[in-house]
């Protein structure tokens, strides 16, 4: 939920010229949505928040919304894709991340935008002997994982991927089921079903 009043007020910071700006804004207001329930529609109402997803200016202006979204130390990382927000924070860092989630929520809170608190997920990961690791206790109202889904990738609080290929193996077959059922076009749609979804993921080098 992007509010556009600030939304404008980020952009106008940007020092774009007045009709860049004006053509933006005349691209997100006056928009209408209804609702259809068979043959029921209901009456119109206005789009006063939110960026026009599919569109192409939409992630530009998401990304433009996000650009102050910074973590409280250096020594952490945000990785941000589109309206995904991925943070990491290192056991010896000087801001813990209880600070950092909080900070994350102020923003939210700064910005008129929803945290989605249940489909927030923390992962700890840590090395394969427990004697070298201590389990941190999860943060409040988020579930604590062994293993979690980013970004099309299944990492495991061990950082191995017997989770990530299993989950593969497992469409791939799923998807090897319906290709059976085809009598023509196998190829191509092997390479759009298989072999597109096998090379997406983690490159493992080995040095």
């Amino acid at each position: 939920m992007v509010d556009h009043t600030v939304l404008l007020a980020k952009l106008s910071q940007l020092g774009l010229p007045d009709r860049a700006l004006n053509w933006i804004i005349s691209f997100l207001i006056h928009r209408t949505r209804v609702v259809k329930c068979e043959s029921v529609i209901s009456s119109s109402q206005p789009i006063n928040a939110s960026i026009v997803q599919g569109s192409g200016l939409g992630p530009m202006l998401y990304v433009v919304m996000a650009k102050d979204f910074k973590t409280v130390s250096l020594s952490n990382r945000l990785f941000k894709y589109a309206d995904d927000t991925t943070v990491l924070v290192p056991s010896d860092s000087d801001v813990g991340l209880d600070d950092e989630f909080e900070n994350i929520k102020q923003w939210a809170r700064d910005n008129k935008m929803i945290l989605n608190i249940t489909k927030t997920k923390e992962i700890v990961f840590r090395r394969p002997n427990p004697r070298l690791s201590l389990h941190p206790s999860p943060l409040p109202d988020i579930e604590q994982v062994k293993v979690a889904k980013l970004l099309g990738v299944v990492l495991s609080e061990r950082l191995h991927f017997d989770d990530h290929v299993f989950a593969v193996l497992k469409v791939c077959s799923q998807r090897m089921y319906l290709l059976k059922l085809l009598s023509t076009n196998r190829k191509r749609v092997y390479d759009f079903l298989l072999v597109g979804h096998c090379d997406y993921g983690p490159i493992l080098h080995r040095f």
